[in-house]
């Protein structure tokens, strides 16, 4: 039985068209972040795949979770075309089980869940990264709401800086934390000036 909850309709709904919603590159900042290697990653909300391929072709042995079957079609496509193995598991972070610390590398852009939910669930899906592990992400800012360069408009699925770390840097080294504008150029849903958090983060 699946671990699936409300909301897979909607993203098998986006990701069911001819071509990939967010392009086939992977996000620019995990792209700028991430170092060749050879431990496990883990690739949350990873949708059609583009961020879990690239990683893979960089030599880890990678694992996606997210919501969309669709998705998963799409990445193990994509994951052929670039001559790699991605694991795709179709799961729910709310749900997941996250008991041992056995990744190397957690990384992911655009991951937004309700606050509630990430206070809760954030933690525990960062308590599965090894001692010396990375973790890598690209969010929206909450400045992103008058933005018209993609992300969610709602504050509640947005990112304070400060609140964020908050919840999550306990344990972790601080490699990078910080608001930035930058030029999005992923796909038409992502395209233009925003305003995001980029975090890089080492755990102790």
């Amino acid at each position: 039985m699946s671990n699936v909850k409300f909301g897979a309709e909607a993203w098998d709904a986006r990701f069911s068209g001819e071509g990939w919603a967010y392009g086939k590159e992977p996000n620019a900042w995990l792209a700028m972040s991430i170092k060749p290697g050879s431990g496990k990653a883990l690739v949350p909300a990873d949708g059609e795949g583009r961020n879990a391929v690239w990683i893979a072709s960089q030599g880890y042995d990678t694992t996606v979770f997210d919501l969309s079957s669709v998705g998963r079609d799409k990445c193990m496509i994509l994951a052929k075309e670039h001559e790699v193995s991605v694991n795709y598991e179709v799961d729910d972070l709310v749900v997941r089980d996250f008991s041992e610390p056995e990744y190397d590398l957690i990384a992911c852009s655009w991951f937004h869940v309700p606050w509630t939910m990430f206070c809760e669930h954030y933690p525990r899906m960062l308590s599965s990264l090894k001692p010396g592990g990375e973790f890598i992400c690209e969010g929206y800012h909450t400045s992103q709401m008058e933005m018209t360069s993609g992300g969610p408009k709602s504050l509640d699925l947005l990112w304070d800086l400060g609140e964020v770390m908050e919840i999550i840097s306990e344990g972790f080294t601080i490699i990078h934390a910080k608001v930035e504008t930058v030029e999005l150029d992923e796909s038409d849903l992502h395209r233009g000036t925003a305003h995001v958090v980029r975090l890089h983060l080492l755990k102790k």
